[in-house]
C-alpha cells in the first residue's frame, strides 16, 4: 500500500505512469533514498516525501535516469540546419530564433542544437536556447559542460575536435557554445512555467511523453502546442510519433527526424489556397535540397501524397450538396477529424471508407495512426500489417511498425524492419 501511495505521488507531481517506469525501478529508488535518509521503514519515508519538496526532488532524480548523447538521431539536427538556412533565416533575417529543449537532461541535446545553429550560419546573438529539466542535479552537470566518452557515440567526432578540449576530467565544452544555452529547472506540466517564457520557433521534447500517463501526456502536448509559434517545429522521440496526429501537427516526412510542424489555425484541411500553395512549394524545395541523403524517401512520400490527392480530385463529381462527404473524400475528411482530435469519428469514417475501398493501403495506414493516438498499439499494428500486405514497399507503414516494435523492446524485429526500409527501391 505504501509503494502504491508513493507511485501515486509521483504520478500527481510529474505525470509519470508507474507501469511504464516499472514498479521495481521505483521501489529500488525508494529503498536507496530511504537508506540515505536513515529512515526505519517505507511509511516513514512516505511521510518525508509528503512534507519535504527537497526529498521529493531527490527521489525524482533517482527515478529519472538520463540516457542521452551528443547528436542523438543525427537526422533531426541535419533537418534543423536545413530548415534554418532555407526557410527560417530568409523570412526572419533580423529576428532571433528561439529554441526550447525539454527535458534537457545533462545538456547534450541543447548543446548539440547550439552547435548545429552555429554551423548553419547563425551567430550566438541570433538565437536563444532555453534548456529545462525537472532535475536540479542534471542541470548542474549540464552547466559544467564536462563530458565522458559515453556522451559521444557514432563515428563522426569532428565536432568534438572543434568545440571541446580534452582535460583530466573529460571533454570540456568551449565557452562559445556554453554561453548560448540558458538552463532552467521546471516541470513541463506546469502551464505557468512555460507560458511566461513566450513562444518558441523550435521545441525538442524527445522521449518524455512515452513515460506519461494519458491525461498527463495530453496536458503536456497542449502546453507545448501553446508554447510553439504557428508553423513552428516540434521534435519528439521515435516512440512518440503516434501521439502527434491528434494535436494539430503534420509530419515533415523526412526519415528518422521525428519532426512535426504546427499547422495554421483551422488545420491542414482548413488552410487557405495560398497556404496550400506555400506548403507544396516547401515540399518541392525539401526534395530538391536533401541531396543524396534520404532524397528518394522524401520524393517517394511526396509523390504518393500528391498522386493520392490528384486521384481524389479527379474522381470527385460535381454536387450541390456538400454536407455529406463523398466516397472519394471520406479519407481526407477522416484525416482532418483525426487532426482535430476526433479519433472515434475518424475511425468510423475510415472503416466506412474501407468497406468500399478494401485495397486502400493509405486508409489502413491512417487507421493505424489513429489507433496509435488512442494508445492502442496492438490494433494499430494489425492495420500497418494490412497496409504492408497491400503495398510491401510502403515507407510509412514500415516505419510505424518499426517504431511500435522499438517501443515494446522488440529491437531485433525493429532492426529487420529498418533494414527493409533502407532497401526500398529508389523509384
Amino acid at each position: 500500500m505504501v509503494q502504491r501511495a508513493i507511485e501515486a505521488l509521483l504520478r500527481t507531481k510529474i505525470g509519470f505512469d508507474p507501469k511504464i517506469i516499472g514498479s521495481s525501478t521505483i521501489a529500488k529508488a525508494v529503498r536507496q533514498r530511504q537508506l540515505a535518509c536513515s529512515l526505519p521503514d517505507l511509511s516513514a519515508y512516505l511521510r518525508q516525501l509528503q512534507t519535504s519538496s527537497q526529498e521529493l526532488s531527490k527521489l525524482i532524480e533517482q527515478v529519472v535516469v538520463p540516457e542521452t548523447w551528443f547528436f542523438r538521431h543525427q537526422e533531426a539536427f541535419s533537418f534543423l540546419s536545413d530548415y534554418v538556412q532555407s526557410e527560417w533565416l530568409p523570412i526572419h533575417p533580423y529576428s532571433k530564433l528561439r529554441v526550447l529543449s525539454i527535458p534537457c537532461s545533462t545538456g547534450e541535446e541543447p548543446y548539440s542544437t547550439a552547435i548545429t545553429l552555429i554551423e548553419a550560419g547563425l551567430t550566438p546573438d541570433k538565437f536563444n536556447i532555453d534548456a529545462v529539466d525537472i532535475s536540479n542535479q542534471v542541470i548542474l552537470k549540464a552547466m559544467r559542460g564536462v563530458y565522458s566518452n559515453n556522451s559521444f557515440r557514432g563515428k563522426n567526432f569532428a565536432f568534438r575536435e572543434r568545440y571541446f578540449q580534452q582535460t583530466v576530467e573529460g571533454y570540456q565544452l568551449c565557452d562559445l557554445v556554453q554561453k548560448t544555452v540558458n538552463f532552467l529547472q521546471g516541470n513541463v506540466l506546469n502551464p505557468l512555467f512555460l507560458a511566461k517564457r513566450g513562444k518558441y520557433d523550435v521545441i525538442f521534447c524527445r522521449n518524455l511523453l512515452i513515460y506519461f500517463e494519458p491525461a498527463a501526456r495530453k496536458r503536456a502536448v497542449d502546453i507545448l502546442t501553446n508554447s510553439l509559434t504557428t508553423r513552428g517545429l516540434l521534435f519528439v522521440g521515435c516512440a512518440e510519433t503516434g501521439q502527434m496526429i491528434t494535436n494539430g501537427f503534420v509530419s515533415v516526412k523526412q526519415p528518422f527526424t521525428f519532426a512535426y510542424r504546427k499547422v495554421e489555425e483551422g488545420g491542414e484541411m482548413g488552410g487557405t489556397r495560398g497556404t496550400r500553395e506555400t506548403r507544396e512549394t516547401r515540399r518541392t524545395r525539401e526534395i530538391g535540397r536533401l541531396g543524396e541523403k534520404g532524397d528518394w524517401e522524401i520524393g517517394r512520400l511526396v509523390g504518393e501524397e500528391t498522386n493520392n490527392q490528384q486521384q481524389i480530385t479527379n474522381n470527385q463529381q460535381p454536387t450541390t450538396n456538400n454536407k455529406q462527404p463523398t466516397t472519394n473524400n471520406k479519407l481526407e475528411t477522416a484525416r482532418h477529424l483525426a487532426n482535430q482530435g476526433k479519433l472515434e469519428e475518424a475511425v468510423t469514417l475510415c472503416e466506412n471508407y474501407l468497406s468500399q475501398n478494401r485495397t486502400s493501403a493509405q486508409a489502413y495506414i491512417l487507421l493505424g495512426e489513429v489507433y496509435q493516438g488512442l494508445d492502442n498499439n496492438d490494433q494499430a499494428e494489425q492495420y500497418f500489417h494490412k497496409a504492408i500486405y497491400l503495398e510491401p514497399n510502403s515507407y510509412e507503414a514500415l516505419l510505424h511498425l518499426a517504431l511500435i516494435k522499438e517501443h515494446r523492446g522488440e529491437h531485433k524485429s525493429a532492426a529487420i524492419l529498418r533494414r527493409r526500409i533502407q532497401r526500398l527501391p529508389k523509384n
